[in-house]
């Protein structure tokens, strides 16, 4: 990281509350990286939310998506630094943000991410949401679509409804304890379906592997994902704003990987097709993460974005 990018958290007087997240700490979390090469704060507000803030110029706000963190932006973070100011939060429930004990929906974090683009004095900023990040995007700009300057959609969640029989049986497979069993005997191989790539052949998603496959002795990482998922993803299943679409008039990219067994490729893609300004890339060969399993092609179509808006 060259010396005239570094973030100075003196700088805004919301920064008297900042504290460096202990990167010398034994564990840092599931799924965090022990390569991100940015310094990460812990600030004082109400979610006590970490997050990273460096560079200059035009402002790109990376949001991940379910059980992530702002680590996840890694490579694509990293590639743009020189050319404009990125910033990643964990979201509420995340990372190493606060899990309070209490009901998650979509309208929360939406709410966190605005109250943290507030406290940061960031406008006009460029929104790139991955998965649940993509739809907290989506209900962010839908909301203030004036304090925005255009919206990346990477494999978001949200955006076309789910099929009904997912809907039905949620309230019987989305309980905390068997929620927890599963992932717990269940991750490699959800892991393994995240990527078309394997981990021997992309260094990318050995990356992701080893971070994601990591928790601390009794898993309170795994635990408290479970937790937070017992109504997230519900909210995240019932929601539909499809018809919502058309009103939003930002520039918006809409990546998706080709064999991305996540989220419905066709539905979602003609639900973007309703938006007034919207570029639609499929990468072939790709899965549920483009930003991790391809990085370059990813910062390619976000400055593309920023440089030719549709």
């Amino acid at each position: 990281m060259s010396a005239n990018v570094s973030f100075h958290p003196q700088t805004l007087p919301w920064d008297e509350g900042l504290a460096p997240l202990d990167e010398g700490a034994e564990f840092l979390g599931m799924g965090r990286s022990t390569t991100f090469p940015f310094p990460q704060w812990r600030a004082s507000d109400e979610h006590r939310t970490v997050f990273f803030d460096e560079g200059h110029g035009h402002p790109l706000v990376f949001v991940h998506g379910l059980g992530g963190n702002a680590t996840h932006w890694e490579f694509v973070a990293e590639a743009l630094v020189g050319r404009y100011r990125v910033v990643g939060l964990d979201l509420v429930g995340c990372g190493w943000s606060r899990k309070p004990e209490r009901r998650y929906d979509i309208a929360l974090l939406r709410d966190h991410l605005l109250s943290f683009l507030d406290q940061r004095q960031i406008g006009r900023a460029t929104l790139v949401g991955h998965s649940l990040g993509g739809a907290v995007c989506l209900a962010a700009a839908l909301a203030q679509p004036q304090r925005f300057h255009s919206l990346a959609l990477v494999c978001a969640a949200g955006v076309a409804p789910v099929p009904a029989w997912m809907r039905l049986s949620a309230p019987i497979f989305l309980r905390r304890q068997l929620l927890y069993r599963t992932l717990l005997h269940g991750a490699d191989f959800i892991v393994r379906h995240v990527f078309v790539d394997s981990p021997e052949d992309n260094r990318y998603v050995r990356w992701f592997r080893d971070t994601a496959m990591r928790d601390a002795p009794g898993n309170p990482n795994l635990r408290a994902f479970a937790r937070v998922c017992e109504s997230l993803c519900w909210d995240v299943l019932r929601s539909d704003i499809t018809a919502e679409l058309p009103r939003l008039r930002l520039p918006t990219l809409a990546i998706w990987g080709d064999h991305d067994h996540l989220t419905r490729l066709s539905s979602a893609l003609r639900a973007v097709d309703s938006l007034p300004r919207a570029r639609t890339v499929v990468l072939r060969r790709c899965g549920h993460m483009p930003m991790v399993e391809k990085p370059q092609d990813t910062v390619f179509h976000l400055e593309r974005l920023l440089q030719n808006p549709p």
